[in-house]
């Protein structure tokens, strides 16, 4: 959230008079004064409008909360409270939406999401949770979330602009998670034609042989980009990891190989009917250009196509 450029998250919060109640890292209150603002949050001396939480809720050990303590309590504690009388609640991050990485493995820390475990409804606030404006938890998965959205949830509740049917299954909103990151993906077209880079750096597609998860990643990230709009993971050479899932991580282990059954990936589109992917995949490899097969496996461009060449010639 802090990242936000357009607008910056400062120049949000005046030109929309959002009245910030209390952030780590902008706020001055010590320990002595955020159980007092806390304490008139929940008798109601103060409206709370919207609940932000971030990071996995931490249930630990055997369900007391004691794993982390806030304000001489355990967290878990205050949000549920806060949650009870905010009029909309937010859990911004993979892992206070879904239990992220602290909730992987064995979890030993009890760690969940707000109302999600991983894919399954209930987490810390229950599956039949309502803010006092009768939402569910708004989920902004994403490890981590792109400060757009974020704060474009923000305004969109602040004037009051966002809906249920606005949600998916997994409550995020559907103007940041409808799409995948595999769409406007750079390496498409090696992707289109079955050209798979054999090693980082090279330009051919990731998918088939070094763990891309773009395919089965519900967001935007090579629409909206990342760092001064410039940037994204597989804009960067890096396999997506699909860290916006209720899934990750322990859902796309190994990260940086692809599992396959025979020659087909077991991480198939989730855009694609399987049985249709597998059909064609075939066909592509064998209609692939051969520039894109070149250059697939090439750590800079080495063949461009006829025509382009005999263009720059005339």
């Amino acid at each position: 959230m802090l990242n936000s450029e357009q607008p910056g998250f400062l120049t949000t919060v005046t030109n929309f008079n959002l009245n910030l109640l209390w952030h780590p890292s902008f706020s001055l209150q010590g320990n002595r004064e955020i159980p007092q603002l806390l304490n008139n949050l929940l008798t109601g001396k103060l409206k709370l409008h919207i609940l932000m939480v971030e990071g996995a809720i931490y249930q630990g050990p055997r369900g007391t909360g004691k794993y982390n303590l806030f304000c001489g309590r355990p967290f878990k504690d205050w949000v549920i409270q806060l949650s009870r009388i905010s009029d909309y609640t937010i859990a911004v991050g993979t892992c206070s939406s879904f239990g992220g990485i602290p909730a992987a493995g064995k979890n030993p820390m009890e760690a969940t999401g707000l109302q999600f475990f991983r894919e399954t409804k209930g987490g810390l606030l229950g599956k039949n949770y309502t803010s006092r404006k009768k939402f569910p938890v708004i989920n902004i998965a994403g490890c981590p979330a792109h400060p757009d959205w974020i704060v474009e949830t923000l305004l969109n509740l602040s004037e009051s602009k966002l809906q249920l049917a606005d949600l998916d299954r997994f409550n995020r909103p559907r103007m940041f998670y409808e799409k995948l990151a595999h769409h406007a993906c750079p390496r498409n077209e090696y992707y289109e034609f079955k050209a798979s880079a054999e090693s980082y750096s090279q330009q051919g597609c990731l998918f088939e042989n070094l763990g891309c998860k773009g395919t089965q990643c519900e967001s935007d990230c090579n629409e909206r980009l990342w760092l001064n709009r410039t940037g994204s993971c597989t804009r960067g050479g890096f396999p997506c990891i699909s860290c916006t899932s209720p899934r990750f991580p322990d859902g796309f282990v190994p990260f940086f190989e692809t599992e396959k059954i025979g020659n087909i990936p077991t991480t198939l589109p989730l855009d694609v009917p399987k049985a249709w992917y597998v059909g064609i995949s075939g066909l592509a490899k064998l209609a692939c250009p051969e520039r894109l097969l070149v250059n697939a496996t090439s750590f800079k461009p080495v063949k461009i196509e006829e025509n382009r060449e005999k263009w720059k010639k005339s």
